[in-house]
């Protein structure tokens, strides 16, 4: 089995103990990322902003990783506050107005995430075969 991994690359976030992203057989995971520029710096914001950024890191890691933001099939969200969740699901539907087309996903609220933020958000993409 071969593993492909991503740890750096322009516009990504770095810095971190881990790899950004894993790739083996189809199926790529990328690492939980909170609202973070590519410095790895945390940038504080109101929920929706960190959500933006987190998404846009994500999408980063993906397309970096040679998947594309098309191809993720199952999004878990770690929410600060589930307080949020109304919050995040108007801006999921903004994300994916096609339900048939959204990838699957998961929420929960965790009792802090890293750096204060207000949700962090992973990914899982594929391709068929």
């Amino acid at each position: 089995m071969t593993i492909r991994r991503t740890s750096a690359g322009p516009g990504l976030p770095s810095g971190f103990p881990f790899s950004l992203s894993a790739e083996t057989n189809g199926t790529c995971f990328i690492s939980g990322m909170p609202a973070l520029d590519p410095e790895g710096k945390f940038a504080a914001g109101t929920f929706l902003e960190e959500t933006e950024l987190a998404w846009s890191n994500i999408a980063s890691i993906a397309e970096a990783s040679g998947y594309s933001v098309d191809e993720i099939v199952y999004v878990q969200c770690v929410l600060a506050d589930i307080g949020d969740y109304a919050a995040l699901n108007g801006w999921w539907r903004e994300q994916f107005p096609n339900i048939e087309t959204a990838p699957a996903r998961f929420t929960f609220q965790a009792g802090a995430l890293p750096f204060g933020a207000k949700i962090e958000i992973q990914a899982v993409a594929g391709r068929g075969q």
